[in-house]
């Protein structure tokens, strides 16, 4: 399976990184956590990221990855990211593919890139991964790869992206598909865009 092709196709644009619910309208973002303490914040996260994704995936036992880490020209900070993941009881496969993106907001190739890894793992390691995903922006929870995470259905051409503790953003290039997510879980969608929503999915409200 071409992993990069995969990941590439899904948009019909090519490479993508952050705000996808922005830049590819007709998709969902939903809010995800709840609470003051940084513990309480991540499990109810985790717990709507999880029973969301578990409605895309359903019965499926493999999930298809992609991660995104901005490095500096050593690379060092990948080395921290593959420690954290393994923390997490995730393992990269040997059946895997990795790219390197320029950085679009600078020209310099010794100021960093973009290491993009694609890889599948069993659908039992799903809230692994999405605590790797939740945690990026909170620095007193571990572990913590401080990567970008994102779950790719391909059969649908559903893609999760689950941007940290505060929300995840659910996208496909035929937002039918994500019609039952849109009903069965209309509670949490983040209310901030709530009316984008429903225009595309309750369009005579």
């Amino acid at each position: 399976m071409d992993f990069k092709r995969i990941t590439h196709e899904l948009t019909g644009a090519g490479p993508y990184r952050h705000a996808l619910f922005y830049t590819f309208p007709g998709g969902l973002r939903f809010e995800l956590s709840e609470g003051d303490s940084p513990l309480d914040l991540m499990l109810t996260a985790l717990h709507r990221a999880t029973v969301i994704a578990r409605d895309v995936f359903g019965t499926q036992d493999r999930v298809l990855v992609h991660m995104q880490r901005f490095v500096g020209a050593s690379g060092f900070e990948l080395r921290e990211t593959l420690r954290e993941l393994r923390l997490a009881g995730i393992a990269v496969p040997k059946v895997r593919a990795i790219w390197r993106e320029a950085d679009s907001d600078t020209d310099a190739s010794d100021i960093g890139s973009w290491i993009n890894c694609a890889f599948e793992v069993p659908a039992a390691k799903l809230q692994n991964l999405l605590w790797c995903a939740l945690a990026t922006d909170l620095s007193t929870v571990c572990p913590n790869p401080q990567c970008r995470v994102y779950l790719i259905q391909p059969a649908s051409g559903i893609l999760l992206h689950p941007y940290d503790d505060r929300g995840m953003d659910v996208i496909c290039r035929d937002s039918t598909r994500l019609r039952p997510l849109y009903e069965k879980h209309h509670a949490w969608l983040l209310d901030y865009d709530r009316d984008a929503m429903e225009r595309t999915f309750n369009p005579a409200c």
